[in-house]
Formats: C-alpha cells, structure tokens, sequence
C-alpha cells in the first residue's frame, strides 16, 4: 500500500513575519490511497461540471478555497453566497466520505522571530519550516501503519510519497533539505526523526493540474479563516457572522474529526 500526501498552504507571507493580517503560516497535508484518489478526482469534476458546465473540464479551471470564499474571480462571481457555501460543504464532505486523513502545521510567524532573535539565529522561512515538522509528522504516522513483522511470510511496507503545490519561493531549499532529512535526519524539530517512510523526493504541480491538491488548498483557506475568527472573536458565536458560522462549521464537522495531528509552533 502507498498514501499519496498533498502539501498546500495559507496564510504565507514570504520572509515577512511581522504581519498583522496573516499571523500564522499554515501548511495541510492530505493522506489518500492511490484508490481513495481516483474516487475524489471523480467526484470533484463531477461537483465542477455541476457548477461550471463546460467550463470546469478548461485547463486552467481549479477549485480555490479563497477564490470560493470571496466570489469576487469570474469563475466565481456568477455563483450566490448559499451556492458558495454548498460547494464547500460538497468538496469538503469528500474527505470523510472517503477516509483520507489530515495533518496540519502552523507556524506563529512573529513567535518564531522573536524565538529565533533570543537564540542568536536567522529565522527560517515559515514555509520550509512548516513542512519539515509536517514531514515528521506524517512520517511518525507511516511508521506507525507499517504491518506487524511475520516470521514466515515478507510484509511489504507502507509508504508515502509527496505531492505539492509550487512554491518558487523556496522550493529547491525544500528539495534539497527533503533530500537531508532521508539520508541524515530532520535538523532541529520538536520530533526530529530520520524520514524512512515518504520516499522519492518532493513532487511539485501547478495547482490547477491537481484535483487533490486543489482539495488541500480548500482545506488551507478554511483552517486560516477558522484561526482568525477565534482569534478576532472568540467563542462568543453571537458574534459570529453568517460566513463565520459557515466557516466554522466546514472545519469542526467535515474537517477536524479527520485530523491525525495538529499543532503550532512555537
């Protein structure tokens, strides 16, 4: 057996780690079996033709969980608020329906300066850092499906292999520091592990070439608004609005109940 883990993001602000609007750089990985993802990629470009006719078999239609959120891109625009909402509910609903398992990391990017400035060392860029502490993760997780060893028979091990959105900004120094973490170890995570079980290096695609990478980033945008109304709001839900409750509810039902792990750092 393999999972296929896809990698996006929200909230990514470059080297700036002093913004007020995006405090957090969250990273989502998405694990499906090679089964589970001919079945999603059905579904979704069955949800797409359902909304989108014709358009949604262009090469570069894509499902976009901010894009979805705001209605305000062409594609987007022709759809009413409750409409947006269903879509998510439908796309969302994907991930328990199907069994696939969610893992998510954030980094508090103004805590990781100031953890850095009292250290004495450069900060790292939150993306890669991000993605080395959800690689160990997901690795922890692998480690843990392998088969139970048999005295008269070879069990084959389960692994992993990566599959995420471009990222140019530092997308070679995440190449190459995937490439270190398997042959020597992750550097300085809470969990530093030697990666055993995601192999090959890590895939990148154009979003729009990805049915489940389009999925993660959905799940992304929704964890990043679900932070920022408990940030902004609390657990007052009488002050939550329509999108705050709708929000709210992607994440608590359809979501979180899937999540192996999460955590921010520092």
């Amino acid at each position: 057996m393999m999972y296929l883990v896809y990698i996006d993001e929200s909230g990514n602000t470059g080297a700036n780690l002093d913004s007020p609007d995006q405090p957090i750089h969250w990273l989502i990985a998405l694990a499906a079996t090679p089964a589970m993802v001919t079945q999603i990629e059905t579904e979704m470009l069955a949800i797409a033709g359902r909304y989108f006719g014709l358009r949604a078999r262009a090469a570069d239609f894509e499902f976009h969980g901010a894009h979805i959120f705001s209605g305000r891109t062409t594609d987007y625009r022709q759809l009413s608020v409750a409409d947006r909402v269903r879509l998510f509910n439908e796309l969302l609903s994907l991930i328990g329906r199907f069994g696939v398992r969610l893992f998510v990391r954030g980094i508090n990017k103004a805590a990781h300066k100031d953890r850095a400035r009292d250290k004495g060392y450069p900060p790292d860029h939150p993306h890669r850092l991000g993605f080395m502490y959800l690689v160990e993760q997901v690795d922890e997780w692998l480690e843990a499906m392998q088969p139970a060893p048999d005295l008269f028979a070879a069990r084959e091990p389960i692994y992993g292999l990566i599959v995420a959105d471009e990222q140019n900004e530092v997308r070679r120094d995440v190449v190459s520091g995937f490439a270190a973490w398997r042959q020597y170890g992750t550097e300085h995570g809470y969990r530093a592990r030697h990666i055993r079980y995601l192999i090959d290096t890590v895939h990148y695609v154009p979003s729009q070439d990805s049915w489940l990478i389009q999925l993660a980033d959905c799940v992304a945008f929704v964890r990043n608004r679900y932070g920022k109304i408990f940030r902004e709001k609390g657990f007052h839900e009488a002050r939550y609005s329509e999108s705050d409750r709708a929000i709210v509810h992607l994440w608590r039902d359809l979501c979180a109940p899937h999540v192996v792990s999460e955590r921010v750092w520092p």
